[in-house]
């Protein structure tokens, strides 16, 4: 396999003829990966060299991340560099290796819809008053154009108070993001009780036990009362 060498920042793969388990079994035995390009093109088979293959997979941020991968084709000696996404990672059930990868070219020119991670942000006086930040979902659906996917996306926390809820349509998006849902459903919330009913709550119980002390001692008062009359 030529022309396999594979930069820091991106990776490169070569179009394989052969496809089926005993070729894909042969593949992993030389030490690459069989994988799969899906895209505008059509499907692509591939084939990747394992070890640097998962030293760059190692690097990437998330599945959301757009990379570089250099496509040869060995019978022609062509190539080109696409702009895919990783779409899956096949792995073995019980050794550390990766046995399969499937990418997905964008279309460069054609938004796309992507799930992106959230990031907390700013400090909830909820949470400073004893309550308790919730994650309610940890991504958000967005459409942009592949070029303008953004890493992560921000959602401050710092004017939510116990009991409030950060919603979807709330949450401030980049430049050339748009969400890609109509619903409203909350992203992060700050549950649990204030630290002064709590405090309310364990001075109504010591006095409930205080009470409880007295009556017990003014029956045994009574108790040793009758006893003497007795006597």
């Amino acid at each position: 396999m030529d022309d396999r060498d594979m930069s820091q920042n991106q990776l490169a793969a070569s179009i394989r003829s052969k496809k089926g388990k005993s070729a894909n079994h042969k593949l992993r035995q030389s030490g690459n990966i069989p994988a799969v390009l899906y895209g505008p093109r059509g499907n692509i088979m591939l084939e990747m060299v394992e070890e640097a293959t998962c030293h760059f997979l190692e690097k990437m941020t998330g599945m959301h991340e757009i990379v570089p991968i250099t496509i040869t084709d060995s019978a022609s000696g062509e190539s080109r560099t696409a702009q895919v996404l990783l779409r899956e990672i096949q792995k073995h059930p019980y050794k550390h290796k990766i046995t399969h990868l499937d990418f997905w070219e964008l279309p460069e020119a054609k938004p796309q819809t992507f799930r992106i991670p959230v990031h907390v942000i700013g400090e909830s006086p909820g949470v400073k008053n004893g309550g308790v930040l919730q994650m309610v979902v940890r991504e958000i659906p967005v459409s942009c154009l592949p070029s303008d996917i953004p890493s992560f996306i921000e959602v401050n926390s710092s004017a939510l108070e116990i009991g409030d809820s950060l919603r979807i349509q709330e949450v401030e998006l980049p430049a050339k993001v748009s969400l890609s849902t109509d619903e409203n459903y909350a992203v992060i919330s700050i549950v649990g009780r204030a630290k002064e009913e709590e405090e309310e709550e364990e001075i109504v119980a010591v006095e409930e036990g205080e009470e409880g002390e007295g009556e017990s001692e003014r029956e045994d008062s009574a108790d040793e009362k009758e006893k003497i009359e007795e006597e």
